[in-house]
């Protein structure tokens, strides 16, 4: 079985090992080929594979135009392997669902909507997000009725969302997209120097982990390292890198900014060189890191986003409160028995998620959906 997918990411296409090629490590096992159509990408365009079957297509075309590079490209594929499902990631302003449409009507393949998340809710990070997300709630239900259905990550949050603007709850299904890698994210005592094993020090009391964008709360985990005082390290790149840098400088923070991570394994790391993990983005889908950090056994401190009212007991979730979260933070480094039960409850709600049995059930989630 063949399977196109339109990606909006373009970290695969850059040559980046992020969260997208470590689903393709385990999924490409599902599929007899795999075809990716991405957007354009700042360096050369090039057509590249990956692990035998996977093929990906960057666009060479300006982002406004990429519904006619799916069109395009996809006639072209689909020509040649005759995919049987097609999964859009879909997102605002809907270039990916616009051309899966155009394609549906040229070749009739069959297609789902994958909706990660809603910018700008459940809170928005300022006019952009504002937008998107009133684009939605008046194009979602339009643009979902040629998909053979829409498929949302978390439970609660994007599904009430999609339902309330008048996607049908019949079209919607349920599949995650969280796949972590149990034997990579554990709790790790020791670390391997050359011949010479030593103990893994907790460097850090709080780890902030993501994008540097404007929807994960960078100000609020600023004013939480500010209210407690404590050491911290912000793992990852973006546009906000270099002002979260000049904040921290200007009020005495103590937080270390290493940049983006280069693979799992240093995720896992820092991680485990870290006491709490705090969240506290405006919205997301998942993250998929906050189950990262509960396998570590490192209890998370989260705003009520994405996937965190799904899996968070709530004395670990709190309102967009710089007070508040560093109230939570100072608690759970204080309350040893606390602290131990959130250690074990991370580790044991994980074991759901282990990559290869989740992707798996994934893969065979797709494809009962041909035959719908």
């Amino acid at each position: 079985m063949n399977l196109l997918m339109i990606s909006g990411d373009r970290a695969l296409a850059s040559g980046k090992q992020g969260a997208f090629y470590s689903t393709l490590e385990d999924l490409h096992k599902h599929f007899t080929r795999i075809d990716v159509i991405c957007p354009r990408v700042a360096t050369k365009r090039f057509d590249m594979v990956l692990f035998g079957n996977v093929h990906i297509h960057p666009s060479p075309l300006p982002v406004l135009l990429q519904s006619f590079w799916i069109l395009k490209k996809g006639k072209e594929l689909f020509a040649s392997h005759h995919h049987v499902l097609a999964t859009v990631h879909e997102y605002p302003p809907f270039y990916n669902g616009f051309g899966a449409r155009l394609l549906h009507r040229a070749t009739n393949i069959p297609y789902i909507l994958e909706v990660m998340h809603i910018p700008g809710w459940p809170k928005a990070s300022g006019i952009k997000e504002r937008f998107y997300r009133w684009l939605t709630s008046i194009c979602i239900a339009w643009d979902s009725k040629p998909a053979r259905a829409v498929r949302v990550i978390n439970q609660h949050q994007t599904p009430e969302f999609l339902e309330s603007v008048g996607v049908p709850r019949e079209k919607l299904v349920y599949i995650p997209a969280f796949y972590i890698d149990l034997a990579t994210f554990k709790p790790i005592s020791t670390e391997v120097l050359s011949t010479e094993v030593r103990p893994l020090w907790k460097k850090y009391d709080v780890i902030f982990v993501g994008r540097m964008a404007t929807n994960k709360g960078l100000d609020l985990f600023l004013d939480v390292m500010e209210k407690t005082g404590l050491v911290g390290v912000a793992v990852g790149d973006g546009p906000l890198l270099a002002w979260a840098r000049k904040q921290a400088k200007r009020r005495g923070l103590k937080i270390h900014f290493p940049g983006f991570a280069r693979d799992s394994i240093e995720i896992a790391r820092y991680l485990n060189e870290s006491r709490v993990f705090l969240m506290p983005s405006l919205n997301e889908g998942g993250p998929r890191v906050v189950l990262e950090a509960m396998a570590c056994g490192i209890p998370v401190i989260a705003t009520p986003v994405g996937i965190v009212p799904d899996i968070l007991p709530p004395e670990c979730i709190e309102e967009w409160n710089s007070a508040d979260l560093a109230d939570k933070v100072t608690n759970i480094l204080g309350d040893e028995q606390l602290y131990a039960r959130l250690h074990e409850h991370g580790i044991a709600t994980v074991q759901k998620f282990e990559r290869a049995s989740s992707i798996a059930a994934v893969a065979e989630a797709l494809k009962k959906l041909t035959d719908a």
